[in-house]
């Protein structure tokens, strides 16, 4: 995160301990977590940084399952994304419209979603404000994390599945609204601390009990407290299930 860690450890009120992958799949297992999402960010263009996709195709763990991520604008996005796909075999690509300094309507990024579409994959969307940025000079937009834009993708995409990372707070009625309505859309709870999670969230978990996603934003959250938070929220055990299993269990291939 370069210049951007340190106020994002501020913002998390996080402590990150840097560990290797073994050791981080072992500790998750050991409170119940047997599958880990890996979401690479790659920000060539606006940032000027990334995390190379051959990184990820690295992992042999199967306790991984794995993502990619190509900047919409580069110029052989496609291509590349197209290579990602073959030769890493990911289940979805991570897009991060604030921190890749596009709009989700832009055509460039268009032609990407065309692409995840095509091969049946899984395109899961920073939506929301960000932690990362919060408090420096940055050119860093949050009207690209606005929710209501998912709703054109998933029309024009009907065949994409789409994930709405962070529930798009402030705009969170705005996501459950999308999810509630288009079926090929889903919101993850990660970023938040439970306790925390607006209540109009809970209060839908019902009627979203099939599109509600667990995921914690480890390192920044960690699971252990969010697994224990979780524990005190009041919802059924089926929907609770459903959450932290079965939904991802079906997205998943």
């Amino acid at each position: 995160m370069g210049e951007y860690a340190e106020p994002a450890l501020r913002y998390f009120n996080a402590k990150v301990e840097v560990k290797d992958l073994r050791q981080t799949l072992d500790e998750m297992e050991t409170i119940g977590i047997k599958r880990v999402v890996i979401l690479p960010i790659d920000s060539t263009t606006f940032l000027g940084r990334g995390i190379p996709n051959r990184l990820i195709g690295e992992i042999r763990d199967p306790r991984v399952v794995k993502f990619v991520s190509v900047d919409p604008l580069k110029q052989s996005a496609q291509e590349e994304l197209e290579k990602a796909i073959k030769e890493i075999e990911p289940q979805g690509v991570k897009f991060h419209p604030q921190l890749q300094g596009f709009h989700p309507l832009d055509e460039r990024a268009m032609k990407l979603y065309e692409v995840v579409e095509r091969h049946g994959l899984i395109a899961v969307f920073h939506t929301g404000t960000s932690g990362i940025g919060a408090g420096v000079r940055s050119g860093i937009r949050l009207d690209y994390g606005r929710p209501i834009y998912f709703d054109e993708i998933a029309v024009r995409f009907p065949e994409l599945k789409i994930v709405l990372a962070h529930f798009g707070w402030p705009w969170t009625e705005e996501a459950l609204a999308i999810a509630l309505h288009k079926p090929n859309v889903y919101v993850d709870l990660s970023g938040w601390a439970p306790k925390y999670i607006p209540r109009a969230v809970w209060d839908n978990a019902k009627r979203l009990s099939e599109k509600l996603l667990f995921g914690s934003d480890f390192p920044l959250v960690s699971p252990q407290r969010w697994l224990k938070e979780f524990e005190a929220i009041p919802l059924d055990g089926d929907i609770k299930r459903k959450i932290m299993k079965g939904n991802a269990e079906k997205l998943l291939r």
